[in-house]
């Protein structure tokens, strides 16, 4: 008997869910349980998905849509970086700067979307703001508490190898804190591309994902809504897996540096 290994069982494995949703979506359409208005049958589904992205330009509001989650998770994640090392390498700067940075987290992203659109207007700008302060919580946070986790042997160790501030932080600070820094930023690319879809319906604009969902709703068309939602969950999905394979190499090329 052919023995099939443990990682093409866990691959298969993943499957077993989405195919029996697709079995009983096929058998709930196609026995007229469901108005084909409310749900289109996987068929229909499929061949309209082909012609959106053929003929309606489909992708060109998915690279729009990648575009911003890029522009914005680049300055919320620097910027979050910056100010969590802040943060975790001075405590004078964490008594000034955490309390209002704790107050004002508390309020929900989209919260401040009315704020940021009266200040810039219907622009491109708020929706990138608004991905960027997605961004950037998540990269702060686990920055400051990797830094501060950092071990004392560590911190003695760099006092009697006589390092610097800037070599301190390069040499002892930032590989110790590694770890938590790329849990930050998996989380962060997470939470940018989330954010993308509010800014996108909440923020008027003509191209993106999220503006053919919401054509979708205004029309009462199905599949457009559905298609646009299994693409942002499949996209979700790659960007966060890829951020974590990013980070395990990363990881691993630094696991293998300190060994040399």
């Amino acid at each position: 008997m052919i023995q099939i290994s443990e990682n093409i069982k866990n691959r298969l494995s993943t499957l077993v869910i989405p195919i029996v949703l697709l079995l009983v979506w096929q058998i709930v359409t196609s026995g007229g349980y469901v108005s084909s208005h409310f749900l289109p049958s996987p068929g229909t589904l499929f061949h309209y998905t082909v012609k959106l992205f053929v003929e309606q330009g489909f992708l060109l509001h998915i690279l729009v849509s990648l575009k911003r989650v890029l522009f914005g998770f680049l300055i919320g994640s620097v910027t979050g970086f910056l100010f969590g090392l802040l943060m975790g390498l001075s405590k004078t700067a964490e008594k000034i700067l955490a309390p209002t940075f704790h107050v004002i987290r508390q309020v929900p992203i989209i919260g401040w979307i009315p704020l940021i659109v009266m200040w810039c207007g219907m622009t491109e700008l708020p929706r990138i703001i608004i991905i960027s302060i997605a961004a950037f919580y998540p990269i702060t946070l686990n920055t400051f508490s990797g830094v501060r986790s950092v071990s004392k042997e560590y911190i003695e160790l760099g006092a009697v190898y006589g390092y610097k501030r800037l070599k301190f932080i390069r040499k002892i600070v930032l590989p110790a804190a590694f770890p938590s820094i790329l849990t930050g930023i998996s989380l962060s690319v997470g939470m940018s591309w989330a954010m993308l879809m509010a800014a996108e319906l909440f923020i008027e604009t003509f191209d993106g994902i999220g503006t053919r969902i919401q054509l979708g709703r205004e029309k009462f068309n199905m599949p457009l809504v559905i298609t646009g939602i299994i693409t942002v969950g499949f996209l979700g999905l790659a960007m966060t897996l890829t951020a974590e394979k990013i980070a395990k190499v990363l990881d691993r090329g630094r696991a293998i540096r300190k060994e040399s």
